[in-house]
């Protein structure tokens, strides 16, 4: 009965799905003022005489194997610490399938059948392009329990990072990586609505499928917070877990608190996200490859080197929002996953500048005539003075931009600068531009520094 039922709303569904109205109210696709006659003629076509062919339950028969024989398992793609992924031909839907079991020892513990059960309802509540679909979840004739889930082609983010050194991948990759880590931050984001923290976000976790797909997989460790905390307990898998949970995390990835033990929040998820974005600049971990207990240590103190200390060539504005994200304080992060993808965002578009912050006493003085340039500035708040041989030829107030064309040009600079008031600036290094212009847009870059000459020759 399960299964009829299972059939009768696919049915519905893609019947629902396919339904459409017109102006009027009408359907489209079906006949406003059906015909009783037309109906009729087709009724009594030949071949559709029950006595003259097979009848409907031996052609469920031949076509709908019965629960728990539809399954064809086949070979192991991955093992965990529970159990086992296989591919699985599905014969009722003629497709292959993956197919996530438990281990022999597993099995017979009631904790781990719930644990099992509750990931594949929880993977199944969550309903994004980047959260692997799951089919159907039940118990095969010999009493095993299984989910079955889209069987995802493709590799492991971990392995097209690896697959090109930092320092020589082209910017298309890079982009399509970071195009990629946009994606899974939707799926965190979704989580995150419905009151869950992933816990385990690594590049071994992401998928990147054959037409270019992402995936974020394994939500078996998600832990709930807020208003869900409270519902889960309610739950009816939670009476067989015996107040116990699933935790998974990875000590070169994970954040201070889960080596520390303490209560995970939507910024647990950011920081892993952060861990990510730094593999993927610098294709090492932020805490190594030493012994699990090193890691754990290095995690909890959140020590890590800059991303430009491993992999020199790292754009300062991409190791800003690195730092941010892994931000020691969860506070200090990004406020949720959808900032830090907004972030990411700036980043493919071109923009995403985020500069160093220096303030300056009234009086003080900012740049001199004659020096050389490594620096401009754009001015956040207060207002300066432009001196040339001690003669003052203007006063510059917020937004103006002074310094750039020594930088660009590579020539010294043409006059002094004082603060007259406390002054905040925006700081551009030329490194700065290099890799944040230049990177991105050659012939833009060019084009400012050749102006640049160009008026510092006038």
């Amino acid at each position: 009965m399960s299964g009829d039922r299972e059939r009768r709303s696919d049915t519905s569904k893609t019947e629902a799905d396919s339904v459409r109205t017109d102006s009027s109210g009408a359907l489209q696709g079906s006949d406003p003022d059906p015909d009783p006659d037309a109906e009729q003629e087709q009724e009594q076509e030949p071949d559709a005489d029950p006595a003259r062919g097979p009848t409907v339950p031996e052609l469920l028969a031949a076509l709908l194997p019965r629960k728990g024989e539809h399954l064809e398992p086949g070979d192991v793609v991955g093992r965990g610490g529970m159990g086992a992924v296989l591919t699985t031909y599905d014969r009722g839907l003629d497709r292959r399938v993956a197919l996530k079991r438990l281990s022999y020892k597993s099995a017979a513990k009631t904790t781990w059948v719930a644990t099992l059960i509750r990931e594949a309802r929880l993977t199944a509540r969550l309903d994004h392009p980047c959260v692997v679909p799951i089919y159907e979840v039940g118990v095969r004739e010999e009493g095993e329990v299984y989910y079955t889930m889209k069987l995802v082609e493709g590799e492991q983010l971990s392995t097209l990072v690896r697959r090109t050194p930092a320092s020589k991948r082209p910017r298309s990759e890079l982009l399509d990586l970071i195009d990629a880590l946009i994606q899974v931050c939707g799926a965190v984001s979704a989580a995150h609505a419905i009151g869950y923290v992933h816990c385990d976000i690594k590049p071994q976790n992401i998928m990147i499928g054959r037409f270019g797909a992402v995936y974020l997989m394994d939500w078996g460790g998600a832990q709930a917070f807020g208003q869900a905390r409270a519902r889960e307990r309610r739950s009816p898998e939670s009476q067989w877990l015996e107040g116990r949970r699933l935790s998974v995390r990875t000590p070169a990835f994970m954040a201070p608190e889960q080596a520390r033990r303490e209560r995970v929040s939507p910024k647990t998820d950011v920081f892993l996200l952060g861990s990510v974005l730094y593999f993927v600049l610098t294709g090492a971990s932020p805490f190594g490859d030493e012994s699990i207990e090193r890691m754990r240590e290095r995690a909890a103190a959140c020590d890590f080197r800059p991303p430009s200390a491993v992999e020199p060539g790292v754009s300062p504005t991409l190791e800003a929002i690195v730092l941010r994200a892994m931000a020691a304080d969860p506070e200090a992060r990004y406020p949720s996953s959808e900032a830090l993808a907004g972030a990411l965002k700036a980043v493919q578009r071109g923009g995403g500048w985020t500069l160093p912050v220096a303030t300056y006493p009234a009086g003080a003085m900012i740049i001199r005539e004659g020096e050389l340039a490594h620096t401009a500035y754009v001015i956040l708040s207060g207002s300066c003075e432009v001196l040339r041989g001690g003669q003052r030829l203007r006063i510059m107030t917020v937004d103006e931009v002074f310094g750039e064309t020594a930088i660009f040009a590579g020539v010294p600079r043409s006059a002094s600068v004082r603060a007259l008031e406390a002054t905040t600036l925006g700081v551009v290094s030329r490194e700065t531009f290099e890799h944040d212009v230049a990177q991105w847009n050659p012939w833009m870059a060019r084009f400012v520094q050749t102006l640049a000459k160009r008026l510092a020759g006038e």
